[in-house]
């Protein structure tokens, strides 16, 4: 089942619907409009290193968002407890 790559022309959505036989027209998620272009796209290939890979970038990004998220806890307790009224 080939899965297509669309920009809707309404509200310029980027998206991607896997097409089946049979299928109604397609419509954008976001807005509904059935104004639709396809979009050239590479097709994917995947291998257990690229695989792999991916799911470096994955926890090394999970590892700096959890990070973020602490620095951002402790600022606003820092804020918390110096401007308490």
């Amino acid at each position: 089942m080939p899965l297509f790559e669309y920009r809707c022309t309404a509200c310029d959505s980027h998206f991607e619907l896997l097409i089946r036989a049979g299928s109604p027209d397609p419509s954008c998620p976001s807005c509904g409009s059935t104004a639709l272009e396809k979009v050239i796209s590479l097709f994917a290939v995947t291998t257990t290193g690229t695989q792999l890979k991916s799911y470096d970038a994955i926890r090394k990004q999970q590892r700096k968002d959890a990070k973020q998220a602490e620095r951002d806890r402790a600022h606003d307790h820092h804020h918390d407890d110096h401007h308490h009224h």
